[in-house]
């Protein structure tokens, strides 16, 4: 997964009218802004976004499984991404 294909899910997350996707998906985008613009190292947001992966499991305000899985493997991918600037 690319970072344009991360951004257009992340915006299909943002966009999606549930507040815990929403903002788990902002996250996530501010994460890989930070990364792209210098403000974080990238070994440093892979482990933030590892964390955001494993509260996703607990998250109990997100009952959409299939929005459930696009976080998921748009995580993955983000995390995939900034390992390789790593």
């Amino acid at each position: 997964m690319n970072l344009d294909e991360i951004n257009n899910h992340l915006a299909g997350l943002i966009n999606s009218g549930d507040p815990a996707f929403a903002n788990a998906a902002n996250f996530v985008k501010s994460v890989l802004e930070q990364v792209h613009s210098g403000d974080m190292p990238a070994d440093q947001a892979q482990e933030v976004l590892q964390d955001v992966q494993q509260q996703l499991s607990v998250i109990q305000a997100m009952e959409s499984m299939s929005m459930k899985e696009t976080l998921n493997t748009v995580i993955n991918g983000a995390i995939s991404l900034v390992s390789a600037l790593g």
